[in-house]
């Protein structure tokens, strides 16, 4: 592990192959760039040896400091809390493995699917809701080796007017693979929509060139939802990878994850869901954490989140709030929460509401 500094200067730094060929993956380098001696050292080499680390030099080089507190930090490097045993935490929590007909493909709502492309990432998220597919000594499907399945499942099931092409980062295959993938999918009448699930923009933005975007941009429809869950990971550099999704004509939507320690505060979110519209992204949800083995501690509450909305709502722009969401546990699909408005009811029989700043305001019944 070398210090960021260095990495950017090297002629290579601009390229995404080089990115990923220098990728952190060492967890006892890892461990002398915190500083970290020990039985904190023992405790971070013990975690990767179940849950490996990986990050691009890109991504760490937005760490302000090597502390284990910072947000980039945060995300990436191996915490012992992830070693826990809890009943409530599962490998597979949302069950999709039960709702897999053919290898690669989750089908769960009745006019969309999940395709799980490739099980490849460019930095492993602490809080995978995945988590299962990089463990170490996993049983999780890694990726078809083709997609044969998959395409004639969808083919045969013409309620299915949506698929979106998951991970692992679909963003990593190699660009013939993806770009067949792709045109196999838009070549099935009844798909309207397909939507590319991928953090390639925030950790890896220089994978996606005005060129590569072009290419995957040629037909339509195709969209993009992504992963910025820190305004650190705001940068130039993703502004122009924003720029080129949107030249092609790839709208481009933001899914954060409500992370303990890292963004859990009012001010953070703020800053976070501005400045993606300034990128020209739109905050699609917000989530709360699902219960994954090994990323328990990243989960603040529901209430919680209901509260930093409500706030949000007061003091941003509506355009910038995204939906507060969560996915119940064994496939029970996704939940939208609002934060209660309705704070009673006026002698006159009008229902009353809390406004913009807190204060109960009675509305008129027609």
């Amino acid at each position: 592990m070398h210090s960021a500094e260095p990495q950017i200067k090297d002629p290579g730094w601009t390229d995404w192959r080089w990115q990923m060929r220098h990728a952190t993956r060492d967890a006892d380098a890892l461990a002398a760039w915190l500083g970290l001696t020990g039985p904190a050292r023992d405790d971070l080499c013990r975690v990767a040896e179940r849950y490996p680390l990986l990050a691009t030099p890109y991504y760490l080089s937005l760490a302000r400091s090597a502390s284990l507190q910072d947000p980039i930090v945060r995300q990436i490097v191996p915490d012992r809390r992830e070693l826990a045993d809890d009943p409530a935490a599962s490998p597979d929590p949302l069950a999709e493995t039960r709702d897999s007909p053919v290898p690669g493909l989750v089908h769960r709502y009745p006019d969309r699917a999940l395709l799980v492309a490739t099980a490849q990432c460019a930095v492993y998220c602490r809080h995978c809701m995945r988590k299962r597919a990089w463990r170490r000594g996993g049983t999780a499907e890694p990726g078809p080796a083709d997609f044969g399945q998959a395409l004639d499942y969808l083919r045969c099931h013409e309620g299915i007017r949506e698929v979106l092409i998951s991970g692992g980062d679909p963003l990593l295959l190699p660009d013939e693979r993806l770009l067949e993938l792709l045109a196999a999918l838009r070549a099935v009448p009844h798909l309207e929509v397909l939507r590319l699930g991928s953090r390639v923009p925030v950790v890896l933005p220089q994978r996606l060139t005005p060129e590569f975007c072009e290419r995957l941009g040629g037909q339509p429809p195709l969209w993009l939802a992504t992963q910025f869950n820190h305004p650190q990971e705001l940068t130039p550099e993703t502004e122009a990878a924003a720029e080129a999704l949107l030249r092609a004509g790839i709208p481009v939507v933001n899914q954060t994850v409500l992370l303990a320690g890292v963004n859990d505060d009012a001010a953070t979110l703020a800053r976070l869901f501005t400045g993606l519209l300034r990128q020209r992204i739109k905050p699609y949800y917000l989530f709360h954490g699902d219960p994954v083995a090994g990323a328990l501690h990243f989960r603040t509450g529901v209430e919680r989140g209901l509260a930093l909305m409500a706030e949000l709502e007061r003091t941003i722009s509506g355009l910038a709030v995204p939906a507060f969401a969560f996915d119940l546990p064994d496939g029970g699909g996704k939940i939208r929460l609002e934060p209660p408005a309705h704070c009673g009811v006026t002698a006159a029989g009008d229902p009353v509401y809390r406004d913009r700043s807190g204060t109960p305001r009675a509305y008129p019944q027609p």
